[in-house]
């Protein structure tokens, strides 16, 4: 689109244009022409006159970059204002560049292929970013479906006493984290979160490996230890060098009163039953899954009577800025316990997301799980 309030100038311009291959011109001949052109128009380059009538060429740029259809627009100042000051004037504004008149046709025609090449390329970029936005949603929709669905949830919890609240945030489209459960009986529940290293695309394509895997497990006779070892033998073919997973796998027993559970170098389980007590913190040492197929994962146990509770979460809990350094297990551990002496009654795991999150923004996925044994 060329805009200029000088018919010769205007006829000059678009004959130039045309000469070089550019046969579709649009012309205008003062501001409120230009921009009433524009919706129907849909330039990919504006070629703009400062000295306009109506609406000089400084309003018109402040419009166009206040719009969101056009504030990417490529906007050439071609003018006799030549001073510093203007052409200063015209950048804040928002011009992209600027020549100056009398106009010298070889430098204008190299401007303008400049200008359009980059218009190009910026669209390309722009489809590329929708498309992998979309591609990413998607994903992560299909991410989320791993994890237990709340109806599925909720239903298990009345059935077997329990209430079950899970969070799951990724600190980008896609994270590493996922948790999961399995029924064994009416007294028996098993439960796990997944960590593994790092975050995004990479991560998120090992939770479908991992989640895989799971499914494809033997649940009959379940001891921690061993399917621990089992999980890790399998996934280990699978996982690049130098990546790795932690992982937290625990059977919860309403007969013994006790959750029993492995860790691949996962964070510290947490148990409290009197909302006025610091949550005990499990051990949770234990080679991660991952880097030696024969790795061996001991068996340890906890008590979980009714009433009690248990928190498992992934590393960005406990590593939330705090001061000079970060939150660490007994940290979490006295967040918790202010939580529970304040509102000790579910639902709990809102009231702790939103503490850490006054704490700081979170640098890596967080994805928690909170059981309170209700009966």
């Amino acid at each position: 689109m060329v805009v200029e309030d000088n018919r010769v100038n205007r006829q000059l311009l678009s004959a130039l244009l045309k000469r070089e291959g550019i046969d579709r011109v649009a012309l205008a001949e003062d501001g409120e022409q230009a921009l009433d052109q524009l919706a129907g128009f849909r330039p990919d380059l504006m070629l703009l006159d400062l000295m306009l009538p109506k609406l000089d060429g400084f309003e018109v740029c402040r419009r166009l970059r206040a719009d969101p259809a056009f504030r990417d627009l490529p906007v050439l100042i071609q003018s006799t204002l030549n001073r510093a000051e203007d052409r200063a004037r015209a950048f804040a504004a928002g011009a992209t560049d600027y020549i100056s008149k009398p106009i010298n046709a070889v430098e204008l025609i190299a401007r303008v292929r400049v200008h359009l090449q980059n218009k190009l390329l910026l669209n390309s970029l722009k489809h590329y970013q929708r498309r992998t936005s979309a591609e990413l949603a998607l994903a992560r929709r299909m991410q989320e479906r791993l994890m237990p669905q709340d109806p599925a949830v909720e239903t298990i919890g009345c059935r077997m006493g329990l209430v079950l609240e899970s969070h799951f945030a990724p600190s980008s489209e896609l994270g590493g984290d996922f948790w999961g459960l399995r029924v064994v009986d009416d007294r028996r529940l098993i439960v796990w979160i997944v960590d593994f290293s790092g975050h995004g695309v990479a991560a998120a394509l090992h939770t479908f490996r991992l989640h895989t895997i799971l499914r494809q497990m033997e649940y009959r006779g379940f001891e921690p230890a061993r399917f621990l070892a089992e999980v890790n033998r399998r996934l280990c073919p699978l996982m690049p060098l130098g990546q790795f997973a932690t992982m937290l796998v625990g059977l919860i027993d309403r007969d013994s009163d006790q959750f029993t559970y492995a860790s691949a170098g996962s964070t510290a389980p947490m148990i409290w039953s009197d909302a006025r007590a610091t949550p005990s913190v499990g051990d949770s040492s234990g080679l991660p899954l991952g880097i030696v197929s024969d790795a061996v994962y001991q068996a340890r146990g906890l008590p979980l009577p009714p009433g009690g509770r248990l928190f498992l979460y992934s590393d960005a809990a406990i590593e939330t800025p705090v001061g000079d350094g970060v939150l660490e297990e007994e940290g979490l551990a006295t967040l918790i316990r202010r939580l529970s002496e304040h509102d000790p009654s579910p639902p709990m795991m809102p009231r702790i997301v939103e503490a850490l999150a006054a704490l700081g923004p979170a640098t890596d996925d967080l994805t928690t799980l909170l059981v309170t044994r209700t009966g």
